[in-house]
């Protein structure tokens, strides 16, 4: 502590109270995580009047082992007061403290932070080692502490808007009758002010220079059915039940696409859903995408569009939820849901531009503040001028609006090129900063949220310049794509797959994401459909062929290293688009086997280290004649996993793989098995390597391999359950019937105790593992 703080620690009438201690003391306060923004972390929210409030600091968790801070009012230090830890956030710890009411007028304050022999500060510059110059504000006569938009405070509301060039600005709303007279003051660049009777629920607009009306950019609510005015809402009514909510690493992800609008309704066993769907719908169905597997939900866009029915890539605002899918609170509680199944949701934001339709944006104050004179225009709509400070504040706030208000848990950024990329805008290095800004802001304030950018280029520059933690992965898609659509004419690409599943570029793990079919490659609108579709064009879409070849491409996506991606009613052979078709909730029982087959191949996924997004990948096996590959997934000193895929038509009945191990390896997965109503060929229970060289490796096995199928071998598999020879999930006489099926046909996988013969052994064996029964 310096000389300074000493004098006023010995003088101040208010002192350090006991210290919390931390499990985790180890004497370093973690810079990097810490975060306090005025705006968004006093309680309440916009302090009035001199009355007493509350300062919350977000820091890592256990991080600390005492926190307090220090205090100013109208420029003299009056003392200190300790902060205690009051709860968490994510990963996140909560340190709060209450400054006492003031006569004063301005308030000031710093964070003195302590872990064991270590003791840094924190002020609107960031952190330090010594007290910082600049300190922490709260202006009761400006109220410039107020975060922008409309906030709800005792007697009325606080407004604060961004117009640089006017000279005066009212609040216009059904709290005054719509009338004049409630006129907000010009500070710096904003108009803010206290207006008397305004209450949540309640609607408004901003009325600039006596002459022009605009709503809100950052009300959370709009009504488009009554001229887009705004809404004032309450940011602190909901009630989280799941506070402690943390996302699965990124290494553990697997990620469902899911559009709100059209989940939930059709043929729905939950019940009814209106047309479109709604946050509650998604939110009352969120276990049936925890049965499923999936720890990670990426939301189409549902920032307010027009009219009621869209994919969402039409916004007019970055903070305003589309109201035909609920309120701001059912949106909450549909988040709060899904964290209760153990599900992150992240959200596909539009930030390079801003629908042609209803842009209330465009000459938003009467002057064009929020374009350029001629605007950067993209294909789709306009770009907003990101080189204006104010324009750049506008996205970077919403971080905290999407990430702090709303808990999600991450960004799908679209079209990042259409911001970053000379090619495509003049205010590339804007854009790139604006990128940056957000990439930095999330890292430190929200931990564990994670940002994916839709980017085509296949380059560690995406996390190294622009600094996101993903991207999505051209070479993995379009080859993958190509390989499952060119084995209909029997000429699949199996060299360009190998080279795309094998890992080895510039980006792999969870630097890509991974997808076979995602929203752009099955709209109707953008001329496309679904897999199923394209591969049987005869309703109902599901044939052999079809079912053989989505499954098989959405395994090795699964399987392979990176982030794996599917899209809503992928896992049930779903063949309607998804923009404006709901999901038939009856193909849940139609393809129970191709349900089950998703649970299990992605329960293996998430369970299994070494098929993590970072665990080791190589292509050992390319054979371009009988279009068969083969990949190992593994961890050093750790599991070892061998994916074979037969993209032909043809079941091969004795096809010999190297495998990179000897010893005991099992089938634990088949894309063709009968209980995923498949053809039920393949491989199946234990078998043992043989001392025959193939490929890179002394020892191989003799497989069969059905038609369009993905085979999962593990080396001894420990916790797989042996006897269930038909991998149902079931014990019964099947499980027997099979198992002497392939005795009798001398199957190596009938080789049940590994022995390299067949004889009563291997029945006694596999008979009293039957009889044990499975964990």
């Amino acid at each position: 502590m310096n000389g300074q703080l000493l004098m006023h620690a010995a003088a101040a009438s208010v002192l350090v109270c006991s210290t919390t201690q931390s499990m985790a003391q180890d004497n370093d306060v973690k810079w990097d995580l810490l975060s306090h923004e005025t705006q968004h972390d006093l309680r309440p929210l916009v302090p009035m009047n001199g009355e007493s409030f509350e300062v919350q600091l977000l820091t890592d968790r256990d991080d600390l082992t005492s926190a307090r801070v220090g205090y100013w009012v109208d420029g003299s230090f009056v003392g200190w007061v300790d902060a205690t830890n009051s709860g968490v956030r994510g990963p996140k710890d909560i340190w709060s403290a209450t400054i006492p009411s003031t006569a004063g007028m301005i308030v000031e304050y710093v964070y003195e932070l302590t872990d064991g022999s270590d003791t840094d500060y924190i002020g609107p510059d960031g952190p330090s080692d010594t007290e910082p110059a600049n300190r922490y504000l709260v202006n009761f006569d400006t109220l410039e502490h107020a975060r922008m938009g409309s906030t709800p405070v005792e007697g009325g509301a606080v407004f604060r808007v961004w117009a640089p060039t006017r000279s005066n600005v009212q609040v216009r709303g059904e709290f005054n009758g719509w009338g004049v007279g409630d006129a907000l003051t010009k500070v710096g660049e904003d108009f803010i002010g206290f207006i008397d009777g305004a209450s949540a629920g309640q609607m408004y607009k901003y009325f600039f220079n006596n002459s022009h009306w605009n709503t809100d950019p950052h009300a959370a609510a709009l009504n488009p059915g009554d001229n887009l005015n705004a809404i004032i809402t309450d940011p602190l009514a909901y009630q989280w039940q799941h506070d402690d909510f943390v996302a699965a690493p990124m290494d553990e992800w697997v990620v469902y696409q899911l559009h709100v609008g059209t989940f939930s309704g059709r043929n729905d066993p939950a019940g009814p859903a209106g047309n479109p769907s709604s946050y509650r719908d998604v939110g009352d169905r969120a276990s049936h995408l925890s049965e499923l597997g999936v720890n990670v939900v990426m939301l189409n866009p549902i920032n307010e569009f027009p009219g009621s029915q869209s994919g969402g890539y039409n916004p007019i605002s970055v903070f305003a939820w589309e109201d035909a899918l609920g309120t701001p609170d059912d949106l909450k509680y549909m988040i709060d849901q899904l964290h209760g199944e153990g599900i992150a949701v992240i959200l596909d934001v539009v930030w390079n531009h801003l629908s042609p339709t209803d842009n209330f944006l465009w000459n938003f104050d009467g002057s064009q503040q929020y374009f350029d004179a001629n605007a950067q225009d993209t294909p789709w709509g306009a770009q907003a001028d990101f080189d204006k400070q104010g324009v750049f504040d506008y996205y970077l706030d919403s971080v905290f609006h999407v990430m702090g208000e709303f808990r999600m848990d991450g960004y799908r950024q679209d079209a990042v090129m259409a911001m970053t990329d000379s090619g495509w805008t003049a205010q590339w290095n804007s854009g790139q900063n604006l990128m940056r800004a957000m990439n930095r802001l999330i890292d430190r304030r929200y931990s564990d949220a994670k940002t994916i950018a839709e980017i085509y280029i296949d380059s560690d520059w995406v996390q190294t310049g622009i600094e996101f933690d993903s991207q999505y992965h051209n070479s993995f898609k379009n080859s993958i794509r190509d390989t499952i659509f060119g084995a209909s004419s029997g000429n699949p690409n199996i060299a360009g797959t190998a080279a795309a599943l094998d890992g080895t570029g510039s980006v792999s793990g969870t630097e890509v994401f991974n997808y076979f079919e995602l929203h752009d490659d099955a709209w109707p609108l953008n001329g496309h459909e679904r897999a199923v579709r394209v591969i049987d064009t005869s309703f109902p879409h599901d044939d052999d062929f079809a079912r053989g070849r989505t499954t098989m491409a959405q395994a090795l996506t699964i399987l392979s290293k990176g982030i794996p991606g599917i899209l809503q009613g992928t896992e049930w052979l779903e063949n309607d688009g998804w923009e404006s078709s709901k999901i038939d909730w009856a193909h849940k029982t139609v393809y129970s086997g191709i349900f089950q087959m998703y649970q299990d191949l992605i329960a293996l996924r998430t369970t299994e280290s070494a098929l993590h997004a970072n665990a080791n990948a190589w292509v050992y096996h390319s054979n371009n004649s009988a279009d068969v590959l083969a990949m190992q997934r593994w961890e050093n000193e750790g599991d070892s996993f061998v994916v074979v895929a037969n993209f032909s038509n043809n079941d091969y009945a004795d096809y010999r793989i190297g495998l990179p191990r000897e010893g005991q390896w099992g089938v634990v997965h088949n894309t063709q098995d009968i209980a995923y109503d498949g053809s039920g060929i393949g491989t199946q229970g234990m078998f043992s390597s043989e001392v025959i060289a193939n490929g890179p490796f002394a020892q191989s096995a003799s497989l069969e391999l059905p038609a369009m199928s993905v085979l999962v071998l593990q080396h001894e598999p420990s916790s797989s359950c042996f006897p269930d020879y038909t991998s149902d999930g079931m014990l019964n006489f099947l499980d027997v019937s099979a198992f002497l099926q392939a005795f009798g046909q001398m199957d190596p996988s009938a080789d049940y105790n590994a022995d390299m013969s067949f004889n009563f052994l291997d029945v006694s064996a596999f008979l009293a593992d039957f009889a044990a029964g499975c964990p």
